[in-house]
């Protein structure tokens, strides 16, 4: 039996330190789930074991425990920064980098039934290394492989239309555009999800989180931790902040809670956003591993997304 739980606390202001954001991992066994894998599921990186790779050709393949496609011209390199950085990027218009985990599925809603799965936890932390607009699109969060082969193919989760993410694969998470006026452009996040040939959904008081919750915009090279709490058995509250399909002054259970730097967002989803199989509003039912992209829309112009760690726990089903 383990000993002890990790104890996190909650935050009371933003936080860009290198650890974990405690309101969102503060009840998360990992413990137990490490030493029981019947308990759960835990996935943590960070990066300390780097390759560096500049593709002359496209590449489709694994890296450490990541699957990865790389454009033809994409980069892969060592941040060379204190606890290990991942830097993936390209110099050439229209090419990128997508990087998924290789290990570890985990899942909001079951397929057939929209039953809501276990709890589960997920934060990242990472910076853009240029902010200007026009220079490349970042996303981060989870997604389904679309290949029998598990491996990313071309133009997922982020495609080469500017700010433009995939149809045809499942995915949730954060998504921070190239183009200055578009859900906040390159200084903002927002977060976006979609099932397999459906729409890509951005709720409604989630386009901008950065100023929504309450911290400065991006700005370039400057780390930020984007998190999120996905839990069927939270306590109701009253929705402030509502989405499309919520009434302001309602009361729903914040099944999945948004938090930037440890700060929680106002706004949070409920049932009518993720058991719902209405066409265009439908949400992920697939299975999903960790993903993390970039891709250039600028020409020669280099911009990196650069990850310090990612991390996604779920407890077991059965």
């Amino acid at each position: 039996m383990s000993v002890k739980s990790v104890d996190y606390k909650a935050n009371l202001a933003a936080s860009t330190i290198r650890g974990p954001s405690r309101v969102i991992w503060a009840d998360c066994p990992i413990p137990d789930m490490l030493e029981d894998g019947g308990k759960g599921m835990y996935l943590f990186d960070d990066f300390m074991k780097v390759g560096n790779t500049d593709m002359s050709s496209a590449v489709a393949g694994s890296l450490a425990g990541w699957s990865v496609y790389g454009y033809a011209g994409a980069q892969l390199n060592d941040g060379q920064l204190e606890g290990g950085v991942i830097k993936i990027g390209s110099n050439g218009d229209n090419e990128g980098v997508a990087l998924l985990s290789s290990s570890g599925a985990f899942r909001f809603i079951t397929t057939s039934t929209l039953a809501l799965n276990q709890k589960m936890w997920f934060e990242c932390r990472w910076r853009r290394s240029s902010v200007t607009t026009a220079i490349a699109d970042h996303f981060i969060g989870l997604m389904g492989p679309t290949l029998s082969s598990g491996l990313p193919a071309a133009a997922q989760p982020i495609t080469t239309t500017d700010d433009t993410l995939m149809t045809a694969g499942n995915f949730f998470g954060f998504h921070s555009t190239a183009t200055t006026g578009v859900r906040g452009g390159p200084t903002e996040v927002a977060v976006a999800f979609e099932l397999t040939s459906g729409t890509i959904n951005y709720p409604t008081n989630l386009t901008t989180l950065m100023a929504s919750s309450g911290n400065s915009v991006l700005t370039a090279s400057s780390f930020v931790k984007t998190g999120f709490l996905f839990d069927p058995n939270a306590v109701p509250k009253i929705v402030t902040a509502p989405t499309a399909r919520q009434t302001t002054g309602s009361v729903r259970r914040p099944i999945i809670r948004f938090f930037v730097n440890g700060l929680e967002l106002p706004t949070f989803l409920t049932t009518e956003d993720i058991q719902n199989a209405t066409s265009g509003q439908a949400f992920p039912t697939a299975f999903m591993t960790p993903v993390m992209a970039v891709m250039n829309t600028a020409g020669s112009a280099t911009n990196t997304l650069d990850i310090d760690w990612i991390a996604c726990a779920q407890l077991a089903n059965s």
